[in-house]
C-alpha cells in the first residue's frame, strides 16, 4: 500500500493528501496547493420524524492502517438515531465515504459533509468555484457556480424546474465534477450504489434545508451532497448509506469515465446485453411537430401578428391515419422516405391500456403493414406512468389516491405483458409495430405519500417500469426496441434506442445541446443508435440545412416536420409555413451524409463496413 500516515493527522497518497483538522471540524483533501475540498466532519441522516442534529462536536474514533487503505471513523451523537458513525476509506487513488446509523425510522434526506451541532450549522469548504453536472437539462446549464443547487435525478422536482427549467434526460451518471480554477484538474464526486439500493429520487449538491435557509448567508451554500429519499427508505435496526467516492482526474469526461468503471465494479452500472438492432440507425421521421404545427395553424393570430402555440391535448387530437400516411407520402415523393416512422401522441384511445383509437386509426395493423411494405419500421408512442383507462387496483397511490400505473403490481405487470404483445407481435389480432417510444419518464411519482405494491420508489421504481417494458418488448419481437431519453447507468440494459429528447436550450439553436446529450448517452451505452430528435422546432437562428447537417454528424438524423415548418423560442415570434423544395433537398443531403457511430453491434465494438452507410428509402 503506497500510503503514508503522519502524526495521526495527515495522510499522503500518490495523487492527493489529506489533513484532519478537528478544531475546524474539517477533513481537507488536496491535489496541489490550490485545489482542495474541505469536507465537514458532520453529516446528517434526516428522518421523517425530524432533522438529525448533534449536541456535541464530532470526534475521531479511529485512524488506522488496513491492508489496502487507511481507515478513519468519526463518532457523532444524533437526535433521531441511537448511534451514528461516519467512515472514510483512503485508497491510493480515491476516497470513499459513508455513514452508518442504528435505530428505527424512515429517511427523508442523507447529507454528506453537512450537519448541525447544537445551534451551529457545519458545512464544507471548496477550493474551486465551478462544477460540472452531467444531468442534461432544458437550459443547457451544465457548468455551475459552486454556490448553486444541482441535482441528478430520476425526475423533475420544483427545485430542479426552478434551477434549470426541467430535466432533458431521466437520469445521468450520479457524479458531479469539480473543476480547478486554473488548468484541467478535476475532482469527481459520485455515488457508488448497488442494485436494489436506488430508493432515492435525486443526488444533489447544495440542497438547502430549512436550517440552512435560516442561516445568516444561505446564498453561499454548504458545498455538501445529499440523497433525497422522501421517506421511502426504512431503517429497521441498522442501515448504511451508499458510498460517496471522491477521485481526482484530468478533465471532466475522464473523471466521469473513471467513475463509471468504479460503479460497474460496485454493480450499479448494468450494461446492455447483445446487439443494438441495425434498423435503429436509419433516418427517423416523427409526427409530433407536424401535429404541433397543424394545431397551431388553427389558432387565431395575436394582435401583434404572432402565431399562438396550441395546447398538448389539441396537438394530440390531430393525429390520424390519414394524416400520418400523407406526411409519410410527402417525404417519400420527395425522395426523403425515412427508415423509421414514430407515431406520436395520441394514436391510442387512452394512454394506460394503449388500444388504438377506433376513429383515428380504425385499422392500425393495416397501416403498419403498409409502412412495412415501404421498408419503413414503425414505433409507437407511450406515456409512462399514465393510469388513463386503468382500474384503481392496478395503480400506485399518491396522497392516498390512485395516481399512476404501478409497475410493481402483479395485475398491472400481466396487463403490460399482454399490451406490449398486442402492440409489437406479428400474430393475428396484434399491431405488428417494431418498437416503443417511451415518453413522460422525467415525471415519475415521488414524495412521502407515494405507495406501490412492491414498496419501490426513486430510481428503483423507474427501473421496475423499464425492466417490465423491455422484457415484454423482447418477448414480443426479438429485434423490437424500447426507446428512451436517458444516460443513467442503472437503466442502460433496458434501452435499445436513445432519443436526445426535447431540445430546449437557452441558445438560439440546439446543436451543442444535441451533441452533449449524444456524447453522454454513448459513454453509458457505447454503440447505441442516438436519435437526434426534432431539432428544427428549437432552431431559431441557424439556416435550416445547417441544423440538419449537424444532426447527421451527431447521430441518427431525424425530422419531426414533413409538411409544415415551425420554429419556436420563448419571447420570440414563431416561424411557420409549409416546407418547400429547398427544405426537402436539405433533408436529402443530411440523410445522405449520415454516418452512424455503430449499428447492430455490441457495446464497444467497431463499425462494420456493411453498415457505414445506412440504406433507406430516403436516399436514392
Amino acid at each position: 500500500m503506497n500510503m503514508q500516515l503522519r502524526h495521526q493527522r495527515t495522510i499522503v497518497a500518490p495523487g492527493y493528501a489529506v489533513e484532519i483538522v478537528p478544531e475546524k471540524m474539517l477533513v481537507v483533501m488536496r491535489h496541489g496547493p490550490r485545489f482542495y475540498y474541505g469536507m465537514s466532519m458532520c453529516s446528517a441522516v434526516d428522518s421523517m420524524r425530524g432533522a438529525d442534529t448533534g449536541g456535541r462536536r464530532p470526534r475521531v474514533a479511529e485512524l488506522a492502517r488496513r491492508a489496502d487503505h487507511v481507515a478513519l471513523t468519526i463518532a457523532c451523537d444524533s437526535s433521531v438515531w441511537e448511534k451514528k458513525t461516519h467512515h472514510y476509506a483512503f485508497y491510493a487513488d480515491r476516497v470513499e465515504y459513508w455513514t452508518e446509523v442504528w435505530g428505527r425510522g424512515t429517511i427523508d434526506r442523507v447529507y454528506y459533509f453537512r450537519g448541525t451541532v447544537a445551534d451551529f450549522e457545519a458545512a464544507s469548504v471548496p477550493g474551486f468555484s465551478r462544477f460540472f453536472s452531467p444531468q442534461p437539462n432544458f437550459l443547457e446549464k451544465q457548468d455551475l457556480h459552486v454556490s448553486e443547487y444541482a441535482a441528478i435525478a430520476a425526475g423533475n422536482t420544483p427545485e430542479i424546474i426552478g434551477a434549470v427549467r426541467g430535466l432533458a434526460f431521466h437520469g445521468a451518471p450520479l457524479c458531479f465534477v469539480f473543476c480547478a480554477d486554473a488548468g484541467a484538474d478535476a475532482l469527481a464526486a459520485g455515488i457508488l450504489v448497488r442494485p436494489g439500493e436506488h430508493q432515492f429520487h435525486a443526488f444533489e449538491f447544495n440542497y438547502r434545508p430549512p436550517r440552512v435557509q435560516r442561516a445568516p448567508e444561505p446564498i453561499a451554500g454548504t458545498q455538501a451532497f445529499s440523497l433525497a429519499y422522501y421517506g421511502q427508505q426504512a431503517v429497521r435496526g441498522h442501515w448504511t448509506t451508499p458510498r460517496l467516492c471522491l477521485r481526482f482526474a484530468r478533465g471532466r469526461f475522464t473523471a466521469l469515465r473513471q467513475y463509471l468503471r468504479l460503479l460497474e465494479r460496485a454493480g450499479g452500472f448494468i450494461r446492455h446485453a447483445g446487439d443494438y438492432p441495425a434498423w435503429t440507425f436509419r433516418p427517423v421521421y416523427c409526427t409530433w411537430h407536424d401535429q404541433v404545427a397543424l394545431a397551431a395553424s388553427r389558432l387565431p393570430v395575436s394582435r401583434a401578428g404572432v402565431r399562438r402555440m396550441a395546447s398538448g391535448p389539441d396537438c394530440a387530437a390531430v393525429l390520424t391515419r390519414r394524416r400520418a400516411a400523407r406526411w409519410l407520402n410527402l417525404l417519400s415523393a420527395r425522395r426523403a422516405r425515412p427508415g423509421t416512422l414514430i407515431l406520436d401522441a395520441q394514436w391510442q384511445a387512452d394512454t394506460g391500456d394503449n388500444l388504438a383509437d377506433p376513429v383515428k386509426f380504425p385499422d392500425l395493423r393495416e397501416f403498419i403493414d403498409w409502412c412495412h411494405s415501404l421498408d419503413v419500421k414503425v414505433m409507437l408512442w407511450l406515456q409512462a406512468w399514465s393510469r388513463a383507462g386503468l382500474p384503481d387496483g392496478e395503480c400506485g397511490l399518491q396522497n392516498g389516491r390512485p395516481a399512476f400505473a404501478d409497475p410493481t403490481n402483479p395485475i398491472y405487470q400481466k396487463r403490460v405483458t399482454g399490451m406490449v404483445r398486442r402492440l409489437l407481435s406479428a400474430d393475428p389480432g396484434c399491431y405488428n409495430a417494431d418498437g416503443l417510444k417511451c415518453d413522460g419518464l422525467s415525471s415519475p411519482p415521488y414524495g412521502p405519500s407515494v405507495r406501490t405494491a412492491g414498496g419501490l420508489a426513486g430510481f428503483e421504481l423507474t427501473r421496475a417500469l423499464l425492466t417490465l417494458l423491455h422484457t415484454a418488448v423482447k418477448t414480443a419481437k426479438t429485434d423490437g426496441v424500447l426507446g428512451q431519453y436517458t444516460a443513467c447507468p442503472y437503466f442502460a440494459d433496458t434501452c435499445d434506442f436513445i432519443r436526445t429528447g426535447d431540445l430546449y436550450t437557452v441558445k438560439g439553436d440546439p446543436c451543442t445541446a444535441n451533441a452533449f446529450r449524444a456524447r453522454l448517452a454513448r459513454m453509458v451505452m457505447p454503440g447505441v443508435a442516438v436519435d437526434t430528435d426534432g431539432a428544427e422546432l428549437f432552431n431559431y437562428v441557424m439556416p435550416y440545412g445547417d441544423c440538419l447537417q449537424a444532426q447527421a454528424t451527431i447521430g441518427v438524423p431525424c425530422v419531426y416536420q414533413a409538411e409544415r415548418l415551425l420554429q419556436h423560442r420563448d419571447f420570440c415570434a414563431p416561424v411557420t409555413g409549409k416546407l418547400d423544395a429547398g427544405h426537402y433537398a436539405a433533408i436529402r443531403r443530411a440523410w445522405r451524409r449520415a454516418r452512424p457511430a455503430g449499428a447492430g453491434v455490441p457495446a464497444g465494438a467497431g463499425v462494420p463496413a456493411s453498415v457505414r452507410r445506412v440504406r433507406s428509402g430516403a436516399v436514392n
